[in-house]
């Protein structure tokens, strides 16, 4: 039995629109779920005040190795993911992320708090695949995936690189686990409670989401995808 093609990006069908690719939300919950577990069972390792996360895993050092077990595939399947089975919507995603633009910059002084508080600006400047807040959500995301991997390598084997690295991979890998745990507090906040961001979970759960909820999120993304107007 033939298997079912994946959907073109901007493909609409009944009130929906095809934004994320089977790679894409593959990759995103990979670098979730693990990130989640490192979390955790780094918790229950490093802070004192949490060392009862660790008898969630079965102990202390049963932590530890799934903490190590658990670092691989964060630092490389989603990458791989993305890289072989993401295409073009991949390096689109990065180049929006890395090309900012002055309705960008107005963004995230003067609208980013109310957009925060659940309320859409009538003069919003237009976003493409993603707004401001987000590119700066898929930086921190790219910069502490390489921050965490390389210092946790160092810390990992201390005996191979120079004392003074591993000093510094220390509060390098607490600042990047304490900032990227910061926005994933708000990126829940945002798909879980926030009244009107709160489709964008179906996009990253099935890859669709309202058309509506894009023509006035994604405005200039919409179009380009779709070639409709917003």
């Amino acid at each position: 039995m033939a298997r079912a093609k994946e959907p073109q990006i901007g493909t609409v069908k009944d009130g929906k629109v095809y934004r994320f690719t089977k790679a894409q939300v593959a990759a995103h919950w990979i670098h979730t779920v693990t990130f989640l577990l490192l979390l955790l069972t780094g918790l229950a390792i490093y802070v004192p005040a949490t060392s009862w996360i660790g008898y969630l895993f079965g102990g202390i050092q049963i932590a530890r190795i799934i903490h190590r077990v658990v670092a691989l595939p964060y630092a490389l399947f989603a990458l791989l993911i993305l890289l072989v089975g993401g295409g073009k919507p991949t390096k689109e995603w990065l180049k929006v992320t890395f090309t900012w633009k002055g309705e960008d910059i107005a963004f995230m002084p003067k609208y980013i708090v109310t957009e925060f508080m659940g309320r859409h600006a009538d003069d919003l400047p237009e976003a493409d695949f993603i707004n401001a807040g987000e590119k700066v959500n898929s930086l921190l995301t790219i910069i502490t995936l390489f921050t965490l991997s390389v210092s946790g390598l160092i810390m990992w084997f201390p005996n191979i690189f120079p004392s003074w690295l591993v000093l510094i991979a220390y509060p390098v890998h607490d600042l990047s686990w304490m900032f990227m745990t910061c926005m994933l507090m708000v990126h829940m906040f945002l798909s879980l409670i926030h009244p009107k961001m709160r489709a964008a979970l179906k996009g990253i759960t099935t890859g669709w989401v309202d058309e509506e909820f894009a023509k006035s999120h994604y405005p200039k993304w919409y179009r380009r995808v779709t070639g409709k107007d917003a």
